[in-house]
């Protein structure tokens, strides 16, 4: 059967078309680093690619989540760390004043001393990270403790701020004023139910029973003082144990968006190596098939050979 020039010029044209596409095809492939650049290139792992994306960004926003986590307990644990350390040397200063034979002068450095601890400890308190309020509670944007008539007023919420380390798994992780320096509940309850005041009011006491020099309420201030001062030690275990909780978290998120990436990189990912050879290989083709075509092209039609 003969082949009518016109067909095998069409051949040769389509066979062209076809090398360009793969040259482009592949050109594309190695400068974007993807196998896939449109989902023409391979419909039937489209579905995986989406799938792959959908679980890298489920893992990333759970990681922007702990480390705001990260970001609220962090200074935390530094405030209560410096509030610690207040209160030991507040608790120092008891121990001393409660020696007889001090002088008047003595007993007014020590309470000043006390009272400038006090402020330290509120300072503490009113401390905020890009504007939220570590010991307000869920009331993160309001200051939690004022000066009032009655002594220092805490005005933040009862419940801590709350972040989802693991699907229905939520955790707590700042502690709220009331609850740190012993304010009463809605109900009247105390977390230290044998001290019968918060620790800014026990303070204010101290000072005072130590300018005083009431020898005899000085010993009972001070036991208050030890039972806040164990109970905000052992908030602070608390969020430690939070602190410990968010960083296994956050570990566990890494490995996952590392699995994550190594399937999304498998899925949609070209091998450069490989990439490469088969670009050379159509390039090779491609411009043997130019030479052939070119020299076929100086052969006579068969209209030229009168057939």
């Amino acid at each position: 059967m003969r082949i009518s020039t016109f067909g095998y010029n069409n051949d040769t044209k389509n066979a062209l078309a076809r090398a360009q596409q793969d040259l482009r095809r592949l050109s594309r492939q190695l400068s974007s680093g993807k196998r896939m650049t449109r989902p023409s290139d391979d419909p039937l792992a489209v579905g995986s690619i989406i799938n792959a994306r959908s679980d890298l960004a489920n893992v990333l926003n759970q990681q922007k989540v702990l480390q705001r986590a990260q970001t609220l307990t962090g200074p935390a644990d530094g405030a209560l760390d410096n509030m610690a350390t207040a209160l030991r040397r507040v608790r120092d200063i008891a121990l001393a004043a409660s020696q007889p034979g001090l002088t008047d002068a003595a007993r007014l450095s020590q309470a000043e001393i006390v009272r400038s601890h006090r402020d330290r400890i509120m300072d503490e308190a009113n401390v905020s990270v890009q504007n939220v309020f570590l010991f307000a509670g869920k009331l993160s944007q309001t200051k939690p403790f004022v000066e009032g008539a009655g002594g220092v007023e805490y005005t933040g919420d009862s419940e801590g701020v709350q972040v989802w380390v693991a699907p229905d798994r939520p955790l707590e992780v700042t502690i709220p004023g009331d609850r740190l320096f012993n304010y009463e509940d809605a109900i009247g309850t105390r977390p230290v139910a044998s001290v019968d005041s918060d620790l800014f009011t026990l303070l204010d006491d101290l000072a005072n029973a130590i300018e005083a020099g009431d020898e005899s309420r000085v010993p009972q201030l001070t036991e208050d003082l030890d039972a806040l001062y164990g109970h905000v030690v052992e908030q602070r275990g608390v969020l430690g144990a939070r602190v410990q909780r968010i960083d296994a978290a956050t570990e566990s998120g890494l490995d996952a968006e590392v699995s994550a990436r190594e399937i999304l990189s498998d899925t949609e990912d070209i091998d450069i190596a490989e990439g490469l050879l088969d670009l050379q290989h159509q390039q090779l083709c491609y411009q043997a098939a130019l030479s052939a075509t070119a020299k076929l092209a100086q052969i006579p039609s068969l209209f030229e050979m009168q057939w």
